[in-house]
């Protein structure tokens, strides 16, 4: 992995500009929902300290190649950073509050100078002798004029009435950010007006005498720095020699990166290499040339390469053979669209365009899901590794496919299952899918159980059937007691019918997606063996419906169920006969539901249940068309030497409770 950052990091520091490190290019929106074309904009604000304005002047079109560099978008600095932003985000106006007016401190006190101006009187007081210095102070005494407009463009509760009473000015200021619906704010830059110290027309920053100064002093270019050792010692991140060897230091202000893992304090794992920071050194000894190459690598993919996994944002890590000269960045996008099939709600033909032609030669990936705050640190909360590309890539085929094929299985209904909402919009079945299945609590989100069976799943280690139909129990549990307050990824459903078929039969969508990679542990069995040889003469139901029961029979195949499933799966359709029966005479109700034990059926359950279904198919005359499903339940269900754990006997019971393979036949009763 490190070969590979440090690769990353040499392609991104070729022909690299002075400011490169420092500049942000914002997320632009570039088409609507419906598919037309957005134009983007940079607007600027200017300060006219001429006429003692504060205004918005004409639209600039933003081009995300040269606008940031341009206008000078410097990243949001984390910490304790003074605010010293001349253009920002449309979103991050306050930025540009902060840097040129300040905020109140914590008692309510009014600030007396700008950010940007206690920043040079702080660290740079050579500046102050500046037209830099001098312009910002100046325009500080627009304060209040800012403020009235900073209010003005907050204001959400002006209503048409409200906007009819503001002065001709007002208008003119909010009518100049009134946009089209195809129309965005790419950034606000600020420039000024002061024709005493010859800005007789808007100048930005930029050109002011300063500006740039202040800049190259605020961030100085490591690569540039004179190198103050010349002894050669080894890299450990290259494991060659080199000079300017030392702690692993940031080099890049500004937000962390991947590289703050490697603390340099007595905490955590660094407890056991003492106080000195010559063990540090020793530990974490890298050459100055590749730790700038790792901190631009990383930081660079962690702007531009996450994916999220069970809900955590996780940073996109490729590992590449070390002779492997193919184009990274081209790897780089392919694997953040892959990764948009497997984890996110996507599906292939939106994406397909985007898959890129990339190395014939294998790789692997890391996923890290990390945790950074106000630039000061990064913390690894979770790190999915060495999936290898072949694996990968298979995962993604075998949805897609179970996803096309499902749609033309009995008894499941899988186009419905994969619908949602009012308008049906259509899911992909993948790891986004699996993951509103998987119950998260909200006190557990960063460390989830889905967010351990995925990292399980990729990095090919087998899953426990019990762990899985736990997970199962779980969210039908929630549903039942609608208990979605205490999750974070279960979507409600006002339907439990449709609640239990959805999780029952995405389950077992899962469950073939782990068989087909050897990742499910065998079931834990040890029913008699001449139950495999059960073979049931044909019953009086299947004579009149045989193309229900071949259905019933081609869907055991595909599951792959057992004489136990099978009993339990006929003793869940007896269930669904009785409960529609219950729901045509009982005001719309099912309460033999309420039999179940939704907790998991143990033995004693299962008998329990078969008995009070008997009882109901008498009390509703409905035997006869249950009769020959009861007697296909007690000749497989071995109730002398049954083993099966109550979570997983709950899903086989609901399985057949669900399935519904379009039979014509009527339930008549005697009233």
């Amino acid at each position: 992995m490190l070969q590979t950052l440090i690769r990353i990091g040499q392609q991104l520091s070729q022909n690299r500009g002075d400011w490169d490190d420092i500049l942000d290019s914002p997320k632009i929106e570039t088409e609507t929902k419906k598919g037309d074309p957005i134009t983007n904009y940079v607007i600027p604000l200017i300060f006219n300290l001429d006429e003692r304005r504060v205004e918005f002047g004409g639209l600039l079109e933003y081009d995300p190649d040269e606008s940031p560099e341009r206008f000078f978008n410097i990243k949001i600095q984390g910490g304790n950073n003074k605010a010293i932003y001349t253009c920002a985000e449309w979103k991050k106006l306050e930025q540009l509050r902060k840097t040129f007016f300040g905020i109140p401190d914590k008692r309510g006190t009014e600030p007396d100078r700008g950010q940007f101006t206690d920043a040079i009187e702080t660290s740079f007081a050579d500046l102050r002798t500046t037209p830099l210095y001098e312009t910002l102070n100046e325009i500080f005494t627009l304060r209040n004029e800012f403020e009235n407009r900073f209010n003005l463009l907050n204001n959400t509760k002006l209503t048409d009435t409200d906007k009819e009473q503001l002065s001709d000015d007002e208008k003119r200021f909010l009518k100049a950010i009134a946009l089209r619906p195809s129309e965005r704010f790419a950034l606000v830059v600020a420039q000024v007006v002061w024709s005493e110290k010859g800005f007789a027309k808007p100048t930005l920053f930029s050109q002011i005498d300063g500006y740039q100064h202040f800049l190259k002093k605020k961030f100085p270019r490591k690569d540039k720095l004179e190198k103050t050792n010349t002894d050669e010692k080894l890299c450990y991140a290259t494991g060659e020699h080199a000079s300017n060897v030392g702690l692993f230091k940031r080099v890049i202000r500004g937000r962390a990166t991947i590289t703050d893992m490697f603390v340099t304090e007595t905490k955590n794992y660094a407890s056991s290499l003492g106080t000195t920071e010559t063990a540090f050194v020793k530990a974490y000894q890298v050459g100055a040339e590749t730790q700038l190459y790792l901190e631009r690598s990383s930081k660079y993919l962690i702007e531009n390469y996450t994916t999220r996994i069970a809900g955590i944002k996780h940073c996109i890590i490729p590992h590449l053979l070390s002779w492997d000269d193919a184009d990274v960045e081209t790897t780089l996008r392919t694997l953040s669209r892959e990764s948009d099939l497997l984890f996110q709600f996507k599906t292939y033909q939106e994406i397909v365009g985007d898959l890129e032609i990339e190395t014939a030669n294998p790789y692997w990936i890391s996923f890290l899901a990390f945790e950074s705050g106000k630039g000061e640190f990064f913390k690894t909360i979770n790190v999915i590794k060495d999936v290898s590309r072949t694996h990968f890539e298979r995962l993604i085929g075998a949805f897609r496919k179970l996803n096309n094929e499902w749609k033309a299985v009995s008894g499941i209904n899988w186009t419905s299952i994969m619908s949602m909402g009012k308008e049906q919009t259509p899911l992909v079945f993948n790891l986004f899918t699996v993951y509103a299945m998987i119950p998260v609590r909200r006190d557990k989100e960063k460390k989830n159980e889905a967010l351990n069976l995925f990292k399980q799943v990729l990095e090919k280690r087998p899953v426990e059937r019990a762990k899985l139909f736990g997970y199962f129990k779980e969210l039908i549990l929630c549903h039942y007691y609608g208990r979605y307050a205490g999750y974070t990824n279960i979507r409600e459903n006002t339907e439990f019918d449709f609640a239990i078929r959805n999780a029952v039969f995405q389950y077992l969508a899962f469950i073939q997606i782990l068989k087909q990679f050897n990742l499910i542990n065998p079931m834990e069995v040890d029913q008699l063996d001449d139950l495999e040889e059960i073979t049931l003469d044909a019953a009086p139901e299947e004579q009149i419906l045989p193309d229900y029961q071949q259905k019933i029979e081609e869907f055991f195949l595909r599951m792959s169920y057992k004489p136990e499933h099978k009993a339990l799966f006929y003793l869940g359709r007896v269930l669904n006969t009785v409960a529609q029966t219950q729901y045509k005479k009982e005001h719309k109700t099912k309460p033999v539901l309420k039999k179940l034990n939704y907790n998991g059926m143990d033995r004693d359950d299962i008998r329990r249940l078969h008995r009070d279904l008997v009882e109901k198919t008498q009390q509703y005359s409905i035997h006869r068309l249950t009769e020959s499903t009861l007697s296909r339940f007690m000749m497989l269900f071995n109730h002398q030497n049954w083993t099966m754990k109550p979570d997983e006997a709950l899903f086989f019971i609901l399985s057949g409770y669900s399935f519904f393979a379009g039979s014509k036949k009527k339930i008549t009763t005697n009233e």
